[in-house]
């Protein structure tokens, strides 16, 4: 595949990826689906493109999306999580004892959300509770983050298994 053809995709990927997560500050919801959705994104430059295209991406959505997206949460779940996640699901899929690949997941997901909090709170200033919320509230919030970090790594694999069998190779036809 031409090189000038891979720019051309990651350059676009990029961009799309940079607009979807400044628009994921419009409500409170977007600011986590957005970088989710994004994240997807990778999956489809690792497969056609391989992986140093897709890290390069990543880190180029990250660098513009940290001075373009006013949302800084949604910044920061990309960045530290959903964007690169996608690209690592795989290696760790290679783990053969189920219990041990889940815990290990949820492992990786929830020190990475305890940081992007810790970030929130301590660099850029947004407070994690608002006033008069209890301890409860974060309780909640890590339970119902876990729920939906299990249903995405669902959606990472019903996704590459799709994106396997009936898209790849037509991709891989038309960039050639």
């Amino acid at each position: 595949m031409k090189s000038a053809t891979r720019l051309a995709v990651c350059s676009i990927v990029t961009a799309l990826s940079v607009v979807l997560l400044f628009l994921g500050g419009i409500t409170f919801v977007l600011a986590y689906t957005m970088p989710m959705i994004v994240g997807l994104f990778m999956i489809m430059l690792n497969r056609t493109f391989g992986k140093s295209s897709a890290w390069i991406t990543y880190a180029a959505t990250s660098a513009l999306s940290f001075i373009l997206v006013s949302d800084k949460e949604c910044m920061l779940m990309y960045v530290m999580l959903f964007g690169f996640y996608p690209m690592v699901h795989e290696e760790l899929g290679k783990i053969r004892m189920k219990l041990l690949r889940i815990t290990l997941k949820l492992l990786i997901f929830n020190v990475l959300l305890v940081a992007v909090q810790l970030i929130l709170v301590f660099v850029f200033g947004i407070p994690f509770l608002e006033e008069g919320e209890g301890q409860w509230m974060i309780a909640l919030f890590a339970v119902l983050m876990n729920i939906l970090f299990l249903f995405y790594d669902r959606i990472i694999t019903v996704f590459t298994k799709l994106y396997e069998t009936k898209i790849e190779n037509k991709i891989k036809k038309y960039f050639k």
